[in-house]
Order: C-alpha cells, then structure tokens, then sequence
C-alpha cells in the first residue's frame, strides 16, 4: 500500500528545491538541473545519461527498461527551462520555493517543473513494484522549450533519436479546468497543436528628417498595413478535434448549450454559436488562425524617419492549414505593394494523435476514477510544445498536466505569482502513477 500523504510531501519538497534552480531561459543553465535530476534518479536506483548540445545546456534521459510485450517505449516528458519573472512584482521570490497556505510558489511551479516531478517520483514507484515491465518507461527532461527547443528536444529528436524512439509521448499542452465550460471538471488532453511561425510585415517607404515629413512615411504604411488585418479577422471554424471536443462537452451542459455543441455542423447553428464561443479567448484560439503583431521597429532617433518600418508576427494556424495560400490571403488583405511579408523556414505539418483507443483511453479512465465528476476531452492546444517534434515522426504525443485549477491559476503560469497546490501536486502524482501501472504492467 503506497503512503500518498508522504510521497506528497516528498514531491513539495523535490519540487521546491527545484524551483530554486534558475532556468531562465535565455540563458537557459539548464545543466544545473541536469544534474540535480541525475542525482534524485540515481538515488532511486535509476541510471540517466546526460546529454551536452551547448555549454550549461543539457537534456537528461532515464530509461526502465520492460520486456517490449505491450509495445514500444513510453516517454514521460518535459523542460526544464521557464520564462522569466519580474521579482518585484511577486509577492515571494519567483526562485525561493516558497511553500504557503496550501501551495508551492515558483517560476515553473505549473510551467512545468511540477510535471516532471510528478513523473520522476511516479516511475520510481513503479521500478518499486518489483514486477517486470511490458514496456520500456523513459524519462525525458530537456532545455529550450520556450525558446522552441533548438538544443532541447528538437536537437535530441534530430541527434539521438535511438536513444529515446518512443512509441507514446506524454507532455504538456492541457489541463483539468473549471469554469472554461460549466462547473464541472473537464480534462482538456492536447492531441494536436496549432502551427506557429513568427513572421515579419515589412514596410518601406521614404527616409529623411522627421521635421520636414515627404510623405510615404513607412511606420504609417505599416499602421495602415496592420490596421487593414485587424478589420479582417480569420474566419471561425471547425476541426475534427474542436467538433469533438464539444460534443463530447454537450452532456454536462444544460439546455440550449448542450444541444447547440451537439449539432455545431449544422450551417444554422454554427452561425449562432460560433460567435459566443469565441468570446472566450481560449475557445477563440481553437477556432480560427491568428496573426497578432508581437513587436515593432523603425527609426533609432526620434527625428528621423527611417526607410523600412516593421512588425513582428505571430502566426499560429490551425493544423490542416496551408501556410502559402493563408500568407496569400494576407497579402490580398493588405493590397499595398509597399508591404511584404517575410517568412523564415517553416517545418512540416504535424500529425494529430488518435484520440479513441490507446494511451487516450487509459488517460481518460484513470482521470474519471480520480476525480469522478469530471469529463476527459481531446483538444488542440493553442499554443506551441515539444510534441511537435514527435508527431512530424508520426509518434503519438499527448499534452497533459493531471491538476485541477480555475483560469485564475492558470493566468499565473506565465504571469505573476505562479503556484500550484500540495493537493494538486499529490493528485497528479496518483494519476501519472496509476496510467503507468496500466500501461506497464
């Protein structure tokens, strides 16, 4: 019988050393934490290796092995990077590990130490069992997940791919919500991901001094540019796993909703609810592509007027999107020949991972035993996470943090304050324990 109450506090207090380790990234560091996890795993009796892309950067994998009879390698995935916290902001220091009233205090409390945590302690449990493994369970941390995984899981998938080749990912992309559709609990998984490309919108026009303006002043013809795509914004629709998300979130809704999201194909009412749906902006970032400017530059002086004007881009379209004609599209939109927009190399689209049967199946049925009230729904993660790069392989990735939290939590994960509860922390430690035992065993 597993002592949860203890492996809880063993999580909060791995978790809060954890936390103590500043991964910003840039610069990243993250061989500091390398190591702190490489010393947690072979205390347990869990070998890793360590893998060294650039200076002070690293990506850690652990491996139990199985005997292969269910299938290929499970891998337990996730970064060991986080985004950067204005101290003076918080109301504790974003790396002291703080524990108070009930929660665990940090840069990457949620984003996504805690995941990793979860799965470390999990796997070690399971290695306890003292039963032979079906499947080989592999445990990956890496760098540079927020700054698109260059030298992180990109680099491990285009370097060391024998060294991982799995058959199922579990990472980030998806939570247990409350309030985003109704009361009850809803576990959003992320199965696919939209595509995202940061793209330029370019400007040029006369140069000269500011105090005798020509005309053909290239920040106004940016303006107007970024102006004519705020008039038009992309239209809403429908994938196959936004139709079934909802769906499969009309039972636990009253009526009308619940009869609209299950009949969202009709024309009729489609036009009726797409709009309300939109309203919340996480449901509109599943409908539609975006383009939203991020950043601007022009002149270095104040007085004078530069010869090109520009904006940052960040395009995130949905998966069955073709990038040509949606740039296109833009163009036609602009209708300025003074205004081009410039797009790095993009890769190649990814799959979305199936979402009846497998992996899925077990995920929903551990989530639904734990927390009964709740409902297990396929989602397409707005943003962008390291399972793109397995599922350009055609490997199935799926984007899970196993907590229950309101979108006031959530705004935390990148914002001020970010936390997570001792409660959640042990739960998530249960469900990542119990889908191994399932899946392995």
């Amino acid at each position: 019988m597993i002592a949860w109450n203890a492996v809880g506090a063993e999580a909060a207090d791995i978790l809060s050393r954890y936390l103590q380790i500043d991964t910003t990234n840039p610069p990243g560091n993250e061989r500091l934490t390398a190591d702190f996890l490489a010393d947690l795993l072979a205390g347990r009796g869990i070998e890793p290796q360590i893998f060294e892309p650039a200076p002070n950067r690293a990506n850690l994998v652990a491996r139990v092995k199985g005997d292969g009879s269910a299938g290929g390698p499970l891998l337990l995935l996730h970064h060991m990077d986080v985004v950067t916290a204005d101290a003076d902001s918080w109301s504790v220091d974003p790396f002291g590990g703080e524990i108070r009233d009930g929660y665990l205090y940090g840069r990457g409390a949620i984003d996504m130490k805690n995941l990793g945590v979860m799965q470390l302690l999990a796997l070690d449990l399971l290695r306890k069992q003292g039963k032979p493994l079906k499947r080989d369970v592999i445990l990956m941390a890496v760098s540079d997940e927020e700054m698109g995984g260059v030298v992180g899981t990109g680099w491990m998938v285009d370097h060391h791919w024998d060294a991982i080749a799995p058959e199922v990912v579990w990472d980030e992309g998806g939570f247990g919500l409350v309030g985003l559709m109704g009361d009850a609990p809803v576990f959003y998984v992320a199965v696919a991901e939209k595509r995202d490309i940061w793209a330029r919108l370019i400007a040029k026009g006369e140069s000269g001094l500011a105090s005798v303006p020509r005309g053909n002043n290239p920040v106004d013809i940016l303006t107007q540019a970024l102006e004519r795509l705020r008039q038009h914004p992309t239209p809403l629709r429908l994938t196959p796993i936004t139709r079934t998300m909802f769906e499969q979130l009309a039972p636990g809704m009253g009526f009308p909703q619940s009869f609209l999201l299950k009949h969202l194909d009709n024309p009729p009412i489609w036009r009726i609810a797409a709009p309300v749906l939109a309203e919340s902006a996480e449901i509109n970032a599943m409908l539609r592509n975006l383009v939203t400017p991020t950043m601007l530059r022009a002149s270095d002086k104040e007085n004078v007027i530069s010869q090109t004007a520009e904006a940052g881009l960040d395009m995130r379209l949905l998966p069955d999107e073709d990038v040509g004609a949606f740039v296109s599209g833009l163009e036609r939109i602009i209708a300025d020949d003074r205004v081009r927009i410039e797009i790095p190399e993009y890769g190649e689209k990814s799959s979305v991972s199936p979402f009846d049967g497998g992996f899925y199946d077990v995920l929903a049925g551990v989530l639904k035993r734990h927390v009964p009230e709740s409902v297990t729904v396929p989602m397409l993660t707005p943003g962008a996470t390291d399972s793109c790069f397995f599922r350009r392989k055609g490997v199935a990735a799926y984007g899970l943090m196993p907590i229950v939290i309101d979108s006031g939590e959530l705004s935390r994960m990148h914002g001020i304050d970010e936390r997570i509860s001792l409660d959640n922390l042990q739960l998530g430690t249960q469900i990542v324990y119990d889908v191994l035992c399932a899946m392995c065993l």
